[in-house]
């Protein structure tokens, strides 16, 4: 895609910002949930309601309860201790992590096949800034987890509304183009739309601003930064260890880092849904 495609971002990104194309709405269970933590609800009982309607969430819940409170992903824990220790925030984080896991179909073979590829990069950059978080005393890994799943959320609705628009090329290389150049705008808006903390949002919206520079401690897009230059190939370790990112979050050097992480993001990628070797 050349600069005779510029006007086509521009059209598709005015088609989204005007409310022509329409943004997916936040899905089902963290709706419900929203809803309970709004009306003060008893968090077990939200939990007992949330997990009749989805037994996928339910299986899928229990394996983090394990990972979480038993660290072994095969022994069985209390569902209601979990809630506990997360609180309504950090849970209602975690469902929507699991219920994004379950991407949209697109009709269009050669649009599914980009999506495919980008949510396949987005379990293995949630599954390391879970990690990298458990690394920075003062952020929590299940807000990472989700952070680095939205990173590229704006790629969904943008290759959805493409069905619409033949005109388009279907070249991978061009779509893959358009996707990296709309995907922080169109992010930030879901997930604006989606009343998303502005700490998830920046994780959106920043995606790509890698001089960034901010005042106090590293944060949820910092973290997500440097999981995205761990996913780079071929790997650069010098470029990553200068990226400011990286070196407000205080980390191991890349050679030691990689390591380190590797068991804890294996045991986050079993839990989104992801093949072990995506993080070799």
């Amino acid at each position: 895609m050349d600069n005779r495609h510029d006007a086509v971002k521009q059209e598709l990104g005015n088609h989204f910002s005007t409310g022509a194309a329409a943004l997916p709405p936040l899905p089902p269970n963290s709706q419900r949930l929203r809803h309970w933590s709004a009306s003060e609800a008893p968090q077990p009982a939200q939990t007992d309601q949330l997990l009749r309607h989805d037994p996928l969430l339910e299986s899928r819940l229990q394996h983090f309860a394990a990972l979480h409170l038993r660290h072994h992903p095969d022994d069985e824990a209390d569902l209601s201790e979990l809630v506990a220790q997360l609180g309504p925030q950090h849970l209602g984080h975690l469902v929507l992590a699991l219920e994004l896991c379950c991407p949209s179909e697109i009709r269009e073979p050669r649009l599914q096949k980009v999506l495919n590829k980008r949510w396949a990069l987005s379990l293995r950059r949630a599954a390391l800034s879970a990690g990298l978080a458990q690394h920075v005393p003062h952020l929590d890994s299940v807000d990472a987890l989700l952070a680095g799943l939205v990173q590229d959320i704006g790629c969904h609705p943008l290759l959805e509304e493409l069905q619409h628009w033949p005109q388009v090329s279907r070249l991978e290389c061009d779509l893959q183009r358009l996707c990296d150049q709309l995907s922080a705008e169109l992010g930030a808006m879901l997930l604006s739309a989606w009343q998303l903390e502005p700490a998830l949002v920046d994780c959106a919206r920043l995606r790509r601003d890698w001089c960034r520079q901010h005042k106090g401690p590293a944060d949820l897009a910092d973290v997500v930064q440097v999981a995205d230059q761990l996913l780079e190939e071929p790997r650069d370790d010098d470029r990553l260890a200068r990226l400011p990112a990286f070196q407000r979050l205080l980390l191991p050097p890349p050679r030691e880092l990689r390591p380190e992480l590797a068991e804890s993001v294996a045991l986050w990628l079993k839990l989104l849904g992801g093949r072990p070797n995506e993080v070799d």
